[in-house]
């Protein structure tokens, strides 16, 4: 588990492309799977955007397995696993640290707009949904969700 290094915008933008293609697939049509991420990766962006953001890498074998984007502020941003790592726990142990870190930063509230696919994921790691939403990427509307994670340290 780290933070961004340089270099790692090329795999993080491979995985968030493939993760919507391969793992949303079944939540969303191709229409609106292509408005989401249409394969054309812009690496600038992605290295602009990693730079910026620093995002919590998980690595396996010199891979990048996940990736997670926490802003000051609480915001989770991307969220997105490497379809060959799915349902191993590598996004489980990105929200720990991401956790972990927001509550060094005495953040008392995390939030997200979340997948229908992402969902599931969200909600056991103690997130509740606050409302339905609705994005408009290009001509295609997705649904989400809006959900959050109070929690408080403990003082003892």
């Amino acid at each position: 588990m780290r933070r961004y290094r340089e270099g790692d915008h090329l795999e993080i933008g491979r995985i968030y492309h493939e993760a919507i293609h391969r793992l949303a697939a079944a939540d969303y049509t191709p229409e609106q799977l292509a408005a989401w991420s249409n394969g054309k990766i812009d690496w600038e962006k992605w290295r602009e955007r990693c730079e910026r953001k620093q995002p919590f890498v998980k690595e396996i074998e010199g891979e990048v397995a996940g990736f997670m984007e926490m802003d000051p502020d609480g915001h989770i941003d991307c969220t997105y696993v490497n379809p060959v790592y799915a349902r191993r726990g590598v996004m489980s142990e990105i929200m720990a640290a991401v956790k972990a870190e927001a509550e060094r930063m005495g953040i008392k509230r995390l939030f997200a707009e979340v997948s229908i696919t992402a969902r599931p994921f969200f909600e056991k790691h103690g997130f509740v949904l606050v409302r339905d939403n609705q994005v408009l990427i290009g001509d295609q509307i997705l649904i989400n969700f809006i959900m959050e994670s109070r929690f408080v340290s403990d003082p003892g």
